[in-house]
Order: C-alpha cells, then structure tokens, then sequence
C-alpha cells in the first residue's frame, strides 16, 4: 500500500491509516499542479508585458515632458516679447501725445470707441450698481460719430505733421 504503518499492528487502525492515505486523490493534486503551472505562465508574461510598457510610457513621458519644457519656456519668451513692444508702443503712444496734445485730443474717442468695442471688460470694468447691458444701448450710434471724429482726426493729424514740418525748416 502507500506507506508502512508498523506501529498499528490492528486491523481498525491499519485500515483508518489506509483510508487516510486515500483520501488524497493523486489526479486531482497533479490537475491542480498544471492549472497552477498554465497560471504561472500568464502571469509572467503578464508581467512581462507590463514592463515593457511601463518602459515605454516612460520613455514617451521622458520626450513629452522635454516638449512641454521647450513650449512653456516658448510661451514665457513670447509673453516677454509681447510685454516688451507693447511697453514700446505705450511710450511711443505718451511721446506722441506729448508732442501733438491737439491731435491726440480729437482722435481720443475714437480710439477708446473702437477698444470699447474690442475689450469692454477691459478698459471700464462695470459698475456693480449699473448693468452691462445699459453700455449696449448707447453703442448703436457709435459708427456715424466715429466717422466724424475720424475725417476731424485725420484732418488734425496732417495739419498737426506739417506745421511740425514747416517748424523744422
């Protein structure tokens, strides 16, 4: 039989020792080796899979973190840029209003007409108390004054550069 069980000399004894031994069933230990075994397998090449795609994504990670390093740094430089000639054209803008006080006081409103237009929120943020849409209304008769306060502009403007033409001379 399985094993020698010397030490029971009884039949009782010797036959609970034989059933004890047969109650492993040796098929089915050997199933459960191989299903352990096929196991075992996919999860290695599981695993094996995933790191290779952990060192993919790493590599992918490692190139766009240096494109988004080199676009930041791209966006910071335009800001500079921009910062710079904008500053640029707001002194040549004070210069100019130095320089020609009548001009720039008929060309004024057109000027803050069309930016009013372009960026409200900018120029005058709106009041609490006043609803936006009050600034609205008025806007309607904008264009035919602008036209007007543009032909005085740009008449003011030539008369304005050539007495400082005639002053030079």
């Amino acid at each position: 039989a399985h094993g020698d069980f010397g030490c029971c000399q009884s039949p009782a004894a010797e036959v609970i020792a034989h059933s004890l031994a047969n109650q492993v069933n040796h098929t089915d230990i050997q199933t459960i080796i191989q299903c352990q075994k096929q196991v075992l397998g996919k999860l290695e090449k599981t695993n094996e899979m995933l790191i290779n795609c952990n060192a993919l994504s790493a590599t992918r990670f490692a190139v766009a973190s240096q494109e988004l390093k080199k676009h930041t740094q791209l966006l910071f430089d335009l800001k500079k840029d921009l910062d710079s000639v904008f500053k640029r054209i707001r002194f040549l803008k004070m210069k100019l209003t130095q320089q020609y006080p009548a001009a720039f006081s008929a060309c004024n409103t057109v000027f803050f007409a069309v930016d009013e237009e372009d960026e409200p929120e900018e120029r005058h943020p709106p009041n609490r108390d006043q609803p936006e849409k009050a600034t609205e209304g008025t806007d309607k008769h904008k264009p035919v004054s602008v036209e007007r306060e543009d032909a005085q502009c740009a008449s003011s403007t030539q008369s304005s550069a050539t007495s400082y033409n005639s002053d030079d001379s």
